[in-house]
């Protein structure tokens, strides 16, 4: 199997969907393999997840992968669904109706018992039918999408702008808000047709939203409980999509069921009702109403954590004990920065003079170290005369300077408020330890990069 780096969501959304792409390939030809066991009582679930899995990416990547698996493959991927869902629906109802078996008389198992043969062998037939044109369709598919689809190469995250993390972060929002509409439109009335309707969608728009999630499930905080919701929701839906089925399946057969089947066929369909109606009250209690917000709220903390990923910065900080003369030939601006009070999440306020211009900016970050995580987003000059007095007793006052050195760009700050001067260089990623510029060197002091002392928020006063 080809297995999903930990970092997956700092590579770049092109390579991270083709990695998750072959690794559901792999899955789906290991299940394919399977197929002809009869003994294997999972296989033919498991293949039909995972070419479900494989559509739902490409459905929702489809920028990224839409060049392989097109809109026509797409096709074809439903196609093998549809071909083996039959024997699948069959096997889910007989599943069913033998776990029930022991709540039926012996008067009732008659016409229970003529069912479960009926539908065995119907199933039966069904998979040797089906088998040999999915095993052969699958296989044609495979040989022309796993080559091209393995043609990637790895992207850094400061080439490729676009991660994976950020592009999840932005589909994660929309799935959610497409699966609370639907799950809010599913009424009162179990009977009614336009309640099944949106039970069906919700199901499907949850499992949507779940397989999205699931390859990062383990590699962000919150992925797995998430999928774990989403999971259960998906689970609740389904059984009262099978109970509908089922109820639909027995109507039809007591039309035409001798008189011995009958109070058997009745009984089944009396308790297919009744467990539906169990799961339509665990549904109202555990995902709908306030449950479906604190989802929808869940979903929303993931997307930014996943949207950080795009937004990581790796950079050293160093201590100088006097400005560098030649700093001074380059560009400079005034910076004023203050942070508003908060405990777990410190925002900082900006005002940036260059020039003739001011720009006023609104910054989290979280993190320390090498590596931390910026959100940034310009504001006014309005918001910010409001809010700067909250920063009162934190701020801090620096002159700026930029000085590109080769691939790099040196940022000198010359503090205004006291006697400091410090260099920080932005880097490509954390094994890279940058040369010391000659113009630097004479008065460099030391790397300070991690140390508290020195971060803004802690020099602020």
């Amino acid at each position: 199997m080809t297995s999903l780096p930990d970092d997956l969501i700092t590579r770049s959304a092109d390579e991270a969907t083709r990695r998750i792409a072959l690794s559901l390939l792999d899955e789906a030809r290991a299940a394919c393999a399977r197929l002809d066991d009869p003994e294997d009582e999972e296989a033919l679930h498991d293949f039909r997840v995972a070419v479900r899995r494989l559509r739902s990416l490409a459905r929702a990547h489809r920028h990224h992968l839409g060049e392989v698996l097109d809109k026509k493959r797409r096709k074809r991927l439903r196609d093998l669904q549809r071909m083996t869902g039959l024997a699948r629906d069959t096997e889910v109802q007989l599943e069913w109706i033998l776990g029930w078996l022991d709540a039926f008389d012996e008067a009732e198992r008659v016409g229970i018992d003529a069912l479960t043969a009926d539908l065995s062998a119907h199933m039966d037939g069904a998979v040797d039918g089906v088998v040999p044109r999915v095993k052969k369709r699958f296989h044609k598919l495979e040989a022309r999408v796993r080559e091209p689809i393995a043609r990637t190469e790895v992207s850094l995250i400061e080439v490729e702008p676009e991660t994976y993390g950020a592009v999840l972060g932005g589909l994660a929002r929309g799935h959610v808000a497409d699966l609370a509409d639907l799950v809010s439109a599913i009424g009162e009335d179990l009977d009614a047709d336009a309640t099944q309707e949106a039970i069906h969608d919700a199901r499907i728009a949850g499992k949507r939203l779940r397989y999205l999630l699931e390859p990062v499930r383990g590699k962000v905080p919150g992925a797995k409980g998430t999928v774990k919701r989403l999971k259960a929701l998906q689970d609740v839906l389904g059984d009262l999509h099978d109970m509908h089925v089922l109820e639909g399946r027995l109507e039809k057969r007591l039309k035409k069921a001798e008189e011995a089947h009958r109070p058997g066929l009745e009984a089944l369909k009396a308790k297919a009702r009744a467990h539906g109606a169990e799961l339509f009250a665990t549904f109202r209690a555990r995902h709908a109403g306030l449950a479906l917000a604190d989802l929808v709220d869940r979903v929303e903390t993931l997307a930014r954590r996943l949207d950080g990923a795009r937004q990581t910065e790796t950079e050293r900080k160093y201590l100088l004990r006097a400005l560098p003369e030649r700093v001074k030939e380059h560009a400079v601006k005034e910076l004023w920065q203050g942070y508003l009070p908060g405990e777990k999440v410190r925002e900082r306020l900006r005002r940036v003079t260059r020039g003739g211009e001011t720009h006023y900016l609104r910054t989290i970050k979280a993190g320390k170290g090498l590596q931390r995580v910026e959100v940034e987003e310009e504001t006014t000059a309005k918001v910010f005369d409001v809010m700067w007095p909250l920063t009162e007793g934190c701020r801090v006052m620096k002159r700026r300077y930029s000085v590109p050195d080769g691939a790099l760009t040196w940022v000198v700050d010359e503090f205004l408020d006291r006697e400091l001067v410090l260099a920080e260089v932005e880097l490509p990623s954390t094994e890279v330890v940058p040369a010391i510029p000659d113009w630097m060197a004479p008065v460099l002091v030391r790397e300070v990069t991690g140390e508290d002392e020195y971060v803004n928020l802690n020099l602020a006063r």
